[in-house]
C-alpha cells in the first residue's frame, strides 16, 4: 500500500477538499477498491496500491467520467435553441466522442435528450427565454428521476431535490447546477474535452493532474472560469477590471471537484426519494454571520457548508455514508444554523472519528456569483461549557423569533458571537464574555416597551448551572460579582435575593426600573449596591427572627441574606480599598444575576496574598450576618475564660448613614452596642475613619464565614475566638 500526500488537496479550500473526495471516489470505484483517504492536518492523504506514477497515468489514460447531465437547465446544452452555443457544442462533442471511457456519460446525454423531448411533448416548455415552464419544474424533476440512468441520479440528488411540493437547491451546486451564468455540467464537458477530447494530449493531462493533486507549480493553467469552489484563483493575477471574468483553471481540478460533489447526495433523499429541504443538504445550514472576520449581517448568502476531517483511513463507501447522513445534532435535533452546528461539535453531536470541520460561507461577492469563503476550522471536542448554554439559548431563540428592533438585535448578535466563540473552543474567556453580553441583552430587552410584552425574563430554573465553576479565572472581580449575585433567603438558588433589587426583573415579570432605583453600571456600582442594602434593611426591619428578643443589646435589624457565596476576608478588604475594577464587577454581576449563581465551597476560593481589612470593616462586619457568634470572654474577678454567645445586629439607620458618609457616627454607635453586649473594645476610642462610607455599606452586603466574623470581633474586642486562634492586632489603632 502506497501513501500519497495530496498537497494540492487542502481542506481549507473547498475545491481542494472536494478534489480529494472525488479522487477517492473514482480510484475506489475504477482502479483500487482498497483505496483509503484521511487528513493530516488540512492535507489529504491517499492510501492506495497505485504509486504516484501509476495514479497519474491511470487518470490520463483510463479514468471514466461520471454521468453528469442537467436537462432541466437552459444553459446545459440541452435546449437546442442556439442561445447557449458553447454549451451545446460541448455537449454534442462529448456525445460524439468514440471513447469507451465516456460510455456512461454518453448514455446519460442520450436519455437526457429524451427527457427534453418528452417534457416538450407534454407541453411543459416555457415562453420566451425560458426553457421550461416554472409551473412544471416539479414534474420535470420527477420525469428526470424516472427516466435517467441510475448512475446519473447522484448529480440530480445533489443539484435538485424534490420536497413535498417543490424543489430545493443545494448551494454546493449553485441553483440547480448553475453559478450565475455558469452551468456546471457544461463546464464539466468542456474540461473533459481538454483532458480526453480529439485535441487532448496525454502528457498535458498528466501534468494538470500532478498540479491539481500534489501541488506541482510549473504547469500552465487555463484562463477560464473557476467558479465558487476556489475563489482564491478567480480574478487573475492583478484582479484588474479586465481580469475578473476569468481565473486560473485546472481541468482536473474541476472534474474531480464535480466527482466529489456527488458524495454530498443526501442519504435521506436516496432512501425516501423526497423529504424536507434541509435533509437534502448534508452538513449544510443557514448562515450565521459570526465567527469569521468578513461576517456581515446583511450580506446575501446562500448558507454554510461544513466539511468533516478524519485522521484514520476510510474507504469510499464509509465516506459516502458519513457525508450522506450529514449528522450534526444539538439538543436532540439536526443543527439548522452555523451557530447550532458549532454547538453540535462542542457536544459531540457528530459521528465518532471526526476530528474537525472546515466552515465555508456561500456568499454572493462577485455580482450575483457565489463564492465559497473559508470561515475557519473548529475541532470536534467535548466542551463542558456548552451544556451551560442550552437554557440561555432557548431564551435567545424567543428573542430572535420576534425580529427585535435595532438595539436589541445588536445586543443579541453580541451574545451569539460569544456563544459561537465558546463552541469554537474559546474556553473560560469566551464564557466570561458571554455572561457579560447576556446580562446586557437581558437589560436591553427589559427596557424595550414592545419586546418585554412577549418575552418573559430569563429563569434559571430549579437547578442553576454552576457558572462559577465554569468561569472562575481567579480574578477578584469575578468572585466579588459571584458573592453579590448568590445572595438569597432560601436554599434554592432561584429563591428571593438581590436580583429584584439590582435588575429590572421582578417577582412576577419585568419592572420599569431596578428595585434599588439605580441602573447597574461600573460608575454606579457602589451606589446601586448601597441602595440595595438600604432597601433590604427596610424590608426586613419588622422580621422578628432578625433580632433575639431576649437580648436587649441586639435590638436592630438583621440585613444579611441567609444564604450566599461566602468570600474570604481578603476579597472584602480589596473591594473596600477600591483595588478592583468596578466596571468588570458590574458587568459580571449583571450577567450572573440573570443566569443564576450556585455558591461554591471554601476549598475553591482563589488564593490571594494577605490583605488586612480596615479596622472599620472588622468593627462592623460582626453586626452584618446571621446567627450567633461565640466568644471566649475572661471573667473580671477570676480571669477564667468562658464561652459567651453574642448576637449582634445593626441599627436600622446605619446603612443610610454610611451612604451619607457618616462613618464615624456609625463607628461610635457600634462601639456602644459592643459594650452593651458585654464586650470590651480594645481601645476606648477609635480614630476618625478614612474609608469610603458608601463603599463600606456595599461591602457589608457580602457574605463571609462565621469564623471570619468571629475573628473580626476578636480583633476589635478583648476576647479570643473559639478555635483558640491568636487574634491579629496588626493595624488596630493603639
Amino acid at each position: 500500500m502506497n501513501r500519497i500526500v495530496l498537497r494540492g488537496c487542502r481542506a481549507d479550500v473547498l475545491a481542494g477538499y472536494l478534489q480529494a473526495l472525488g479522487l477517492l471516489r473514482v480510484v475506489a470505484a475504477q482502479a483500487d477498491p482498497k483505496a483509503r483517504l484521511h487528513w493530516r492536518g488540512d492535507v489529504a492523504i491517499l492510501d492506495t496500491t497505485l504509486c504516484e506514477e501509476d495514479l497519474f497515468v491511470w487518470l490520463a489514460r483510463s479514468y471514466r467520467p461520471a454521468a453528469i447531465v442537467s436537462p432541466w437547465n437552459s444553459g446545459s446544452g440541452f435546449a437546442g435553441n442556439g442561445k447557449s452555443r458553447s454549451a451545446e457544442q460541448a455537449l454534442q462533442a462529448v456525445h460524439d466522442l468514440d471513447d469507451e471511457r465516456l460510455q456512461p456519460l454518453r448514455r446519460a446525454i442520450t436519455v437526457g435528450r429524451r427527457v427534453v423531448d418528452e417534457g416538450r411533448r407534454r407541453g411543459w416548455g416555457g415562453k420566451k427565454d425560458e426553457m421550461w415552464d416554472k409551473n412544471h419544474k416539479v414534474d420535470l424533476v420527477r420525469l428526470c428521476r424516472n427516466m435517467l440512468p441510475d448512475d446519473a441520479l447522484a448529480w440530480l440528488d445533489v443539484a435538485v431535490t424534490l420536497t413535498l411540493d417543490d424543489v430545493a437547491f443545494n448551494a454546493l451546486a449553485g441553483t440547480g447546477g448553475n453559478f450565475g451564468r455558469q452551468d456546471l455540467s457544461a463546464t464539466y464537458y468542456d474540461r473533459l474535452l481538454r483532458l480526453m477530447g480529439p485535441k487532448a494530449k496525454v502528457a498535458e493531462s498528466r501534468n494538470w493532474a500532478e498540479a491539481a493533486l500534489i501541488g506541482r507549480e510549473d504547469v500552465a493553467y487555463l484562463r477560464d472560469t473557476v467558479g465558487q469552489y476556489d475563489p482564491g484563483r478567480a480574478g487573475g493575477i492583478h484582479s484588474a477590471a479586465d481580469e475578473k471574468v476569468d481565473g486560473f483553471a485546472n481541468p482536473w481540478s474541476f472534474v474531480l471537484v464535480m466527482e466529489g460533489t456527488l458524495l454530498f447526495a443526501s442519504a435521506a433523499v436516496r432512501r425516501n426519494g423526497s423529504g424536507h429541504a434541509s435533509e437534502a443538504k448534508p452538513f449544510f445550514t443557514r448562515s450565521t454571520p459570526l465567527g469569521h472576520g468578513s461576517a456581515a449581517e446583511d450580506e446575501p448568502v446562500k448558507g454554510e457548508q461544513w466539511v468533516p476531517l478524519w485522521d484514520q483511513p476510510a474507504g469510499a463507501v464509509e465516506v459516502a455514508h458519513l457525508i450522506g447522513e450529514g449528522r450534526a445534532q444539538w439538543r436532540h435535533r439536526q443543527a439548522t444554523s452555523g451557530l447550532e452546528f458549532a454547538l453540535a461539535l462542542a457536544s459531540l453531536g457528530v459521528d465518532r472519528g471526526l476530528k474537525a470541520f472546515h466552515r465555508f460561507i456561500i456568499a454572493e461577492r462577485l455580482g450575483q456569483s457565489p463564492l465559497a469563503v473559508h470561515a475557519g476550522k473548529i475541532a470536534v471536542a467535548s466542551r463542558p461549557e456548552e451544556a451551560l448554554l442550552r437554557g440561555p439559548y432557548r431564551w435567545l431563540e424567543q428573542v430572535r423569533r420576534l425580529k427585535p428592533p435595532g438595539g436589541v438585535a445588536t445586543a443579541l448578535r453580541r451574545v451569539e458571537r460569544e456563544v459561537f466563540a465558546v463552541a469554537a473552543g474559546g474556553g473560560r474567556t469566551a464564557m466570561a464574555r458571554f455572561v457579560v453580553e447576556f446580562g446586557r441583552l437581558h437589560e436591553t430587552v427589559g427596557r424595550s416597551g414592545t419586546l418585554r410584552k412577549d418575552v418573559a425574563p430569563y429563569k434559571a430554573g430549579e437547578h442553576t448551572a454552576d457558572w462559577l465553576a465554569a468561569l472562575d479565572d481567579g480574578s477578584r472581580e469575578w468572585w466579588l460579582a459571584a458573592g453579590f449575585a448568590a445572595l438569597r433567603d432560601e436554599t434554592k438558588a432561584t429563591g428571593p435575593g438581590v436580583r429584584e433589587l439590582l435588575t429590572r426583573t421582578g417577582t412576577s415579570g419585568w419592572q420599569d426600573t431596578p428595585g434599588c432605583g439605580v441602573e447597574l453600571y461600573g460608575t454606579t456600582l457602589v451606589r446601586a449596591l448601597t441602595e440595595a442594602h438600604r432597601i433590604r434593611g427596610i424590608k426586613t426591619r419588622d422580621m422578628s427572627s432578625s433580632v433575639a428578643a431576649e437580648d436587649e443589646s441586639a435590638r436592630g435589624v438583621q440585613t444579611a441574606y441567609r444564604y450566599g457565596q461566602r468570600l474570604p476576608m481578603g476579597l472584602l478588604a480589596a473591594f473596600l480599598a477600591g483595588d478592583v475594577r468596578d466596571d468588570l464587577v458590574a458587568d459580571y454581576l449583571r450577567g450572573l444575576l440573570v443566569l443564576g449563581c450556585r455558591p461554591r465551597s471554601e476549598a475553591s476560593w482563589p488564593r490571594y496574598g494577605p490583605h488586612l481589612p480596615d479596622w472599620t470593616l472588622s468593627l462592623l462586619l460582626p453586626f452584618f450576618g446571621t446567627g450567633e457568634l461565640t466568644m471566649k470572654v475572661p471573667d473580671a474577678r477570676s480571669g477564667e475564660q468562658s464561652v459567651k454567645a453574642v448576637r449582634l445586629a445593626p441599627r436600622p439607620g446605619w446603612i443610610a448613614s454610611l451612604a451619607a458618609g457618616q462613618v464615624d457616627a456609625v463607628v461610635r454607635e457600634a462601639q456602644l452596642r459592643l459594650r452593651m453586649a458585654g464586650l470590651q473594645p480594645r481601645i476606648p476610642r477609635l480614630p476618625a475613619s478614612r474609608v469610603d462610607g458608601p463603599r463600606l455599606a456595599a461591602a457589608l452586603l457580602l457574605s463571609c464565614t462565621r469564623r471570619d466574623r468571629e475573628r473580626s470581633l476578636a480583633r476589635i474586642c478583648v476576647a479570643q475566638t473559639t478555635d483558640h486562634a491568636i487574634p491579629d492586632t496588626e493595624g488596630v489603632p493603639a
